[in-house]
């Protein structure tokens, strides 16, 4: 008998789908990136135990919701999304592949901001961010989702966010005026700022003027 409990047991351990129940993982590589005011967010994300590649309609962020940037603003670096707007993708859980799974949950980035220079060209901004989500997979984006393909996982991570700005000219008061082209949230440690176009051109005056100083004082001490 008990031969035939354990013959039984085996039988239904080979056929069921394996599920995977996740405990927390951190994210240490790649990128989520919103592309263009009104484009999706995608995932390219993995760390050690878990993957995701994927993308969706992509949820709130301040930065691409200002239509248009103005100079001299600040900007929050953030993104919030929830349920079916964070899409779906593949996932790779402790080695077990999730393919076309439709994710649910969310996943708030948080972030400093940026500050808007006042330039005249298009511009390159960057600030520290921090990840948290809770996700769990489904068959389908209308499918019933009991149970989960994967149940509930926790993710964190944090990097840099690079926010790109168009400018577009000036408005009526002579400020620039700028349009959203894409924010990425780059996983590992924070890289150091890139120089705003407005400091650059600050840098470089400050130079100049102190180089003429030099020729001045030299040309004092020859007369």
């Amino acid at each position: 008998m008990s031969k035939i409990i354990i013959a039984l047991c085996a039988f239904v351990m080979l056929t069921v789908t394996p599920s995977v129940r996740a405990d927390s993982f951190v994210i240490t590589n790649g990128t989520i990136t919103l592309n263009g005011a009104f484009g999706g967010v995608s995932y390219n994300m993995s760390g050690p135990g878990f993957s995701l590649v994927g993308g969706g309609e992509g949820g709130f962020a301040q930065a691409r919701n200002c239509t248009p940037c103005l100079g001299g603003s600040s900007l929050g670096g953030g993104m919030f999304i929830i349920g079916n707007g964070l899409g779906s993708g593949t996932v790779v859980i402790n080695g077990t592949t999730f393919p076309g799974v439709s994710l649910r949950g969310t996943m708030d980035i948080s972030s400093p901001g940026f500050s808007v220079p006042l330039a005249l060209t298009n511009v390159t901004l960057t600030s520290s961010f921090t990840m948290t989500a809770s996700i769990f997979g489904c068959p389908g984006a209308f499918s019933p989702c009991d149970p989960p393909v994967f149940g509930t996982t926790t993710l964190q991570g944090s990097g840099t966010a690079t926010l790109q700005l168009l400018f577009s000219g000036l408005n009526s008061n002579g400020v620039p005026l700028f349009f959203f082209s894409s924010l990425t949230y780059r996983f590992g440690p924070d890289q150091p700022e890139v120089p705003e176009p407005m400091t650059i051109t600050l840098l470089t005056t400050g130079l100049v003027g102190v180089a003429g100083l030099f020729v001045a004082k030299r040309r004092r001490r020859r007369s």
